[in-house]
């Protein structure tokens, strides 16, 4: 079987998209299909007609997403016959000819919730929502449910990130003796925050419980403290976009999927409580959606370059790393892993290629926010 992809260009470098097609190409390859990735600025400008063949389903697994650009490329496709699967993309523009993979936003801020309600830390404060991504209006959406169940105002608990995550944070800072545990919508914004309750003597968690909401990275392993999350595995991401593609393509007649991949919850250092999270129900609330590009904030940025270095980093790429945070020179650092100083310098040169950074200070800077 070949599998068509289609990643929309402003994206295709992104982090997630990323870690989106390696998950899928993983799984295509254990499956033993093929992948055909169809290169082209806009879906208008590809030729249906040359991708598939005469009598052919026309499934198209569409990586991505784009207030301004996706809702409009749906309907293109659906007038041209294609049927769209969407990768982890929410959207209320659904088309009759779209599917969706995509982990259970829903359900992960009620595990959060449950979590936090049943350790006793039920003065909660959603942070980082980022007004232009449908998924974390989800989130938004589904923790308003929560704090109208109590009888609580979203503006004393919801902290926006409007185009500055560090404002969006330093906000909360301000208001933070009001609540004993936070809900970040990423990691990004969790571990910034983890530095910065730090910076200003607040412990984690004696005096304020962090749980990060979304996509688990290999960062929140590294920090000080470790980073408890509620996640889905990218990996079952991909797996499951896989097999709903193929599922698509062996029944001919007109059906749609939906697949939400169930959260799990991973108890490390930010909360110190060990117990199954409970649940709550509330009725729905509808939520605008303002724009700005969270992927251009400095701070996503910086966490990003260093969550590709780490995922591309081997034992001694790591053992290397430990040493130049530690202050040690390449020679110590050679005699320590029983290597050479020209392959420090090597894996160095490599290392600045992978995050942008010129000097060992850059490196440096870039990643002692994350590490203990």
């Amino acid at each position: 079987m070949r599998i068509k992809i289609y990643v929309l260009p402003e994206y295709k470098e992104s982090f997630w998209s990323v870690q989106s097609l390696k998950a899928v190409a993983a799984e295509i390859l254990r499956k033993r299909y093929t992948a055909e990735y169809i290169e082209a600025a806009s879906v208008t400008e590809i030729d249906f007609d040359k991708v598939f063949a005469e009598g052919e389903k026309r499934v198209l697994l569409y990586i991505g997403f784009s207030i301004y650009r996706s809702p409009g490329d749906l309907r293109y496709l659906a007038e041209h016959g294609i049927h769209t699967l969407l990768l982890n993309y929410e959207s209320n523009n659904f088309t009759g000819s779209c599917s969706r993979v995509l982990l259970n936003y829903r359900d992960a801020i009620e595990k959060c919730v449950g979590y936090l309600t049943a350790s006793g830390h039920d003065r909660i404060a959603l942070v980082g929502v980022n007004p232009n991504s449908t998924v974390d209006m989800l989130k938004k959406d589904r923790f308003v449910e929560y704090l109208r169940m109590k009888g609580e105002e979203e503006s004393h608990s919801v902290f926006y990130n409007n185009g500055s995550l560090e404002g969006c944070l330093k906000s909360f800072l301000r208001s933070q003796t009001n609540h004993n545990a936070v809900i970040c919508v990423n990691d990004v914004s969790a571990l910034m925050l983890l530095r910065l309750l730090k910076e200003n003597g607040i412990r984690v968690p004696e005096d304020i419980y962090v749980i990060s909401c979304g996509f688990s990275t290999m960062l929140a392993e590294h920090a000080a403290p470790t980073l408890t999350t509620v996640a889905a595995d990218q990996n079952a991401i991909g797996a499951q976009a896989v097999q709903a593609y193929a599922t698509l393509m062996k029944n001919f007649g007109d059906i749609t999927l939906t697949v939400r991949v169930a959260p799990s919850l991973t108890v490390r250092g930010s909360t110190n409580f060990d117990s199954d999270p409970g649940t709550i129900i509330a009725p729905m609330s509808p939520s605008p959606a303002p724009l700005f590009d969270f992927y251009a904030d400095p701070v996503a940025k910086s966490f990003f370059n260093a969550e590709s270095l780490l995922l591309s980093s081997d034992e001694l790429d790591r053992g290397i790393l430990a040493g130049v945070l530690a202050g040690e020179t390449y020679a110590s650092i050679a005699e320590r892993l029983y290597t050479s100083e020209n392959v420090i310098s090597y894996r160095m040169k490599r290392m600045f290629k992978i995050t942008g950074c010129e000097k060992k200070h850059e490196l440096i800077s870039l990643l002692t926010p994350y590490f203990n």
